[in-house]
């Protein structure tokens, strides 16, 4: 790998898109109730489905600018994996690290949705959701890249059972 670092940012498209159909829901909703129900615009208090529809769209506009402010990265050195956001930084070094697993890790799939990386010092492993962050092929690759001799794929084992090939 070369010297230089990658940086991954978390993708936040998903939720942009949620609060576009959950608005434009709420004022196809609106538009119906006012003019073909009751012709009256209604109230927020005696709507329950209008409560609902509000609710939903503030609370993904509320996940929206928490994730935001948050900036959750990943960032892939040389010998080092840094996992960033705002609050915390977690650091990986290449010498901890037992394998790193790609592919699904639950269920056979064709394309590799995780990547799993088994640490000495630690009982648990962590995780990594290649979906959630931008150019999830790219970091894939990166990650193929990083790991090297300690890479295996998880085509064969499915929940720790091998099958037969």
């Amino acid at each position: 790998m070369d010297n230089e670092k990658h940086i991954y940012r978390a993708r936040l498209d998903f939720l942009y898109q949620s609060i576009a159909m959950y608005a434009v829901t709420l004022v196809i909703y609106l538009i119906v109730r006012s003019v073909f129900v009751t012709e009256a615009f209604p109230k927020i208090w005696q709507d329950p489905l209008l409560i609902l529809l509000s609710a939903i769209t503030l609370l993904s506009v509320f996940a929206l600018l928490y994730n935001f402010y948050m900036r959750r990265q990943i960032e892939i050195a040389p010998n080092e994996l840094r996992f960033m956001s705002r609050v915390r930084e977690r650091k990986i070094e290449r010498a901890d690290v037992v394998y790193v697993q790609f592919g699904p890790l639950t269920r056979q799939v064709r394309r590799i949705r995780m990547v799993r990386i088994k640490l000495k010092n630690r009982r648990r492993s962590a995780y990594i959701r290649l979906a959630n962050f931008e150019r999830s092929k790219k970091l894939l690759a990166d990650l193929r890249e990083w790991s090297g001799p300690l890479a295996r794929d998880s085509q064969k084992t499915v929940r720790g059972s091998i099958q037969p090939s």
